[in-house]
């Protein structure tokens, strides 16, 4: 039984670690709270203990890689959105003929601007409850990993 939904609380799962951190630091820059792991057993650990909003997914991680991880979220948490990123054309291509097009709500190739990355979740309210940063808060910088 999956714990109850953390209304803030976002997976990414990456695993080079400056991209899994720098993806982490916006995330909670906008009042996400954030998991991350580094393979696909870690995030079925995680997602075993959490539920989550949103799932950043890398697809080239260690095993299971990130197309069986994505299925793995499509038979056990069709309802939790996935957002993948990606250095592999190839890897997100064949993720596209693994039909599962009802999780995946977009894939980006890296590097990412992670403030387009950002407002992308925050605008398709993947995040139950999520409102936008107060008026008068100025923009984040821009920055692409």
């Amino acid at each position: 039984m999956q714990a109850p939904l953390s209304k803030h609380r976002i997976l990414v799962v990456e695993d080079e670690p400056s991209v899994r951190w720098t993806f982490a630091l916006i995330f909670q820059r906008h009042g996400i709270e954030t998991d991350v792991a580094e393979s696909g057993r870690e995030a079925i650990a995680l997602l075993s203990r959490e539920t989550y909003c949103c799932v950043l997914l890398d697809l080239n991680i260690p095993p299971p890689d990130g197309i069986e991880l994505a299925k793995f979220i499509y038979e056990n948490s069709p309802e939790t959105p996935i957002v993948v990123v990606s250095g592999y054309p190839d890897l997100a291509a064949r993720l596209k003929k693994a039909d599962l097009g009802s999780v995946v709500k977009l894939i980006l190739d890296k590097p990412v601007d992670t403030t387009y990355l950002a407002r992308h979740v925050h605008a398709d309210h993947f995040c139950i409850g999520e409102s936008p940063p107060p008026p008068g808060t100025p923009p984040q910088s821009s920055a692409q990993i």
